[in-house]
């Protein structure tokens, strides 16, 4: 008998353990972008999709952070070979300048649909980064929010980041502890 709970508990635990595994986050490729943060931006007329993710998720004010880019064909999901791109970064709590823009980037050619900039933003508020993209065929921008965390609130934003990983900690000690619990009865009335 006692090899027996001992079995079931431990099969219980492996069922536990292998449905946990659907709610690990997936992290963005450096192919599609996949995962909880991207932004996306179709346009159907012109059969092109920009995607935009950024790391870290959250960016701080004097920290480098890596935009990241894909362009793809919107039917064949595959990416746009050669094109230029063109990023801006507009800040509408800035008047640096009269039209918002904190920084343009060189124009470069993109050869495979993927590519990625470094940048550190000067202070924290909402950013709009502008993606201008010069395909052969067809010319289109896109614009992407971020927002940048400042100094004064480094607190929340941590509190923030860790919400998500606090909530699937406590989810599967209650499953254990509910599974134990019941095994344990299950044991107590078998004797």
């Amino acid at each position: 008998m006692k090899i027996n709970s001992k079995s079931s508990f431990f099969r219980v635990i492996k069922m536990i353990l292998l449905c946990s595994i659907v709610f690990v986050p997936s992290f963005p490729s450096y192919g599609h972008l996949y995962g909880l943060n991207y932004q996306d931006w179709t346009n159907q007329n012109d059969n092109i999709r920009m995607q935009f993710d950024i790391v870290p998720p959250t960016p701080t004010t004097g920290s480098v952070s890596t935009m990241i880019f894909s362009v793809q064909d919107l039917k064949t999901g595959e990416h746009i070979k050669i094109f230029n791109e063109t990023i801006t970064i507009l800040s509408p709590e800035t008047s640096q300048t009269s039209n918002g823009i904190v920084h343009k980037f060189e124009t470069r050619t993109i050869h495979g649909g993927d590519f990625s900039e470094n940048y550190t933003f000067p202070s924290g508020g909402t950013y709009y980064i502008w993606l201008r993209v010069d395909a052969p065929t067809v010319i289109n921008a896109a614009k992407f929010t971020v927002f940048v965390s400042s100094p004064q609130f480094q607190f929340l934003n941590m509190g923030l980041i860790l919400l998500p990983a606090m909530i699937v900690v406590v989810i599967f000690a209650s499953v254990l502890i509910v599974t134990a619990h019941y095994v344990y009865k299950k044991n107590k009335r078998n004797r």
